[in-house]
């Protein structure tokens, strides 16, 4: 029976690569790679001969379909990797385990290097419990909306984030929940990696300072501080002003409500008010015209 073997590699120094990743890409048959070009270079470091396919986000469910019927019909063992890292973690993998599982076909891990794993044990914080989110919304408002629902729903969180965006990650943090704690990992294992440890303000006065903030890869630990976790039923009295706020100002109702989503609240919790405040002022409203 074939079997697929899920390969972690090097997330930045290759005294990382473990001896059984190094003999697991040299036995199997064939290499289903995020990128051909980034690990071609490190086979080539590691004197690895073994051919390459293409296996990436874009084509994912077509090549694994091909590979896992070559399997079955060459009884051939296939190794999948990302650039870095363990495949499958915000990196394409996914695809390919699942269709192997489906077809009966043992899928093996092979662990090593995970820039999870790294940036939680250097954080310094009490891991008992995490959530992974990987990268987060580009939008302004609804990146605001899903910080404030990871604060609610996590204890410690770890993202994935681009050095061109890392700062406004930094900065929507800084305004919507300004006591976090947050670990600031960039280019975790290599030679010029680098740590900010701190409140979020001060993490992200740092970067805005740093010329070379545009540079690496970042990964981020975030500990949120109970005293700006939001309370839905605070929040819905708060939402409630805000919407009477618009009604005196001579906006509708679904302006108003329009408004407040526009700014970054979340939609569910705008409408749930809404709908409460137009039953309060249905009485008003008797003989007038409905409510709009």
């Amino acid at each position: 029976m074939p079997a697929l073997y899920v390969v972690a590699t090097p997330i930045g120094n290759l005294a990382d690569m473990t001896p059984r990743a190094i003999e697991t890409l040299k036995s199997v048959s064939l290499i289903a790679a995020e990128d051909t070009r980034v690990t071609r270079k490190l086979l080539n470091a590691f004197g690895i001969h073994t051919p390459l396919v293409s296996c990436r986000e874009h084509n994912e469910r077509t090549v694994a379909l091909r590979i896992v019927k070559r399997m079955l019909e060459e009884g051939i063992d296939v190794a999948c990797t990302t650039d870095a890292g363990t495949p499958c973690l915000s990196d394409p993998g996914s695809g390919l385990v699942r269709e192997a599982a489906n077809a009966g076909i043992p899928v093996i891990a092979v662990p090593g290097a995970s820039a999870i794993a790294a940036a939680l044990s250097v954080s310094g914080m009490d891991i008992e419990e995490f959530t992974f989110y990987g990268f987060l919304p580009r939008q302004r408002g609804e990146l605001r909306e899903k910080l404030k629902d990871m604060a609610r729903t996590s204890r410690v969180a770890v993202v994935f984030e681009s050095p061109y965006r890392v700062i406004d990650l930094l900065a929507c943090l800084a305004e919507s929940l300004p006591h976090t704690r947050v670990c600031v990992h960039c280019d975790l294992t290599k030679k010029y990696e680098n740590t900010l440890r701190g409140e979020v303000i001060e993490a992200l006065e740092v970067l805005q300072n740093n010329p070379k903030a545009e540079k690496g890869e970042y990964c981020l630990v975030l500990q949120w501080d109970p005293q700006d976790i939001p309370r839905e039923e605070e929040r819905a009295v708060s939402l409630e002003a805000m919407v009477f706020n618009g009604l005196v100002e001579g906006l509708s109702l679904r302006e108003s409500m329009e408004r407040l989503i526009a700014a970054g609240e979340r939609r569910n919790a705008v409408y749930a008010v809404g709908i409460k405040v137009k039953a309060m002022l249905a009485p008003l409203a008797a003989g007038k015209g409905e409510v709009r």
